[in-house]
């Protein structure tokens, strides 16, 4: 799988509570940490952004679950919610949390072909597609948002059923944009509690 050349960085912060799980679905943490930036990294060269940075940070539903509350206004726990900081292409900045155990529970439905490995590179594709300006809010913009995750997720070397299921995609409305973000104290410190 041969990634793009790029000027971009994503760095992982796996929370303890998603460290075991992690190490079995990848073999160790550092190969964990090395496929989930390569999965931002493609999602957002796929949009032709190579410049700048994407924070990625893996956790439990107990940590996302108020994320999604205070920011999106939903009381329950998601797969992956985004914060988009700055986006002028090439350049994009922003950081997003997605939930492990949502993709275990995902990945075992009987219609879902990806394993719990595969489904969470699936949310940091999805999560950094809304990064780099995707949305996913009705039927036109969903459906080329799937093709750049297909896209993506081919160039980790992942091939995603070409039907427009979107059972299999990530929930959406995930994107939280707020000119008045501050990346200093988001996610990846766990600013947010």
């Amino acid at each position: 799988m041969e990634q793009p050349s790029t000027n971009l960085t994503a760095d992982v912060l796996i929370d303890e509570e998603a460290e075991p799980d992690l190490s079995i679905w990848f073999g160790c943490l550092e190969t964990a940490r090395t496929e989930l930036a390569q999965a931002a990294i493609a999602a957002a060269s796929v949009e032709e952004c190579d410049r700048g940075s994407v924070g990625v940070r893996i956790c439990d539903d107990a940590t996302i679950h108020p994320i999604n509350r205070e920011f999106l206004q939903h009381d329950y726990p998601t797969d992956v919610i985004s914060f988009p900081y700055e986006l002028e292409p090439p350049m994009v900045e922003g950081e997003l949390v997605a939930s492990f155990e949502t993709a275990i529970e995902n990945a075992s439905e009987p219609s879902n072909p990806l394993s719990p490995r595969e489904e969470l590179l699936l949310y940091v594709v999805h999560g950094t597609l809304h990064i780099v300006g995707h949305d996913d809010q009705s039927p036109e913009p969903r459906a080329a948002m799937r093709r750049a995750e297909i896209a993506a997720m081919k160039l980790i070397g992942i091939e995603l059923p070409l039907s427009n299921d979107e059972d299999s995609a990530p929930e959406q409305d995930d994107s939280f944009d707020d000119d008045a973000s501050d990346s200093s104290g988001g996610i990846m410190s766990g600013g947010v509690s």
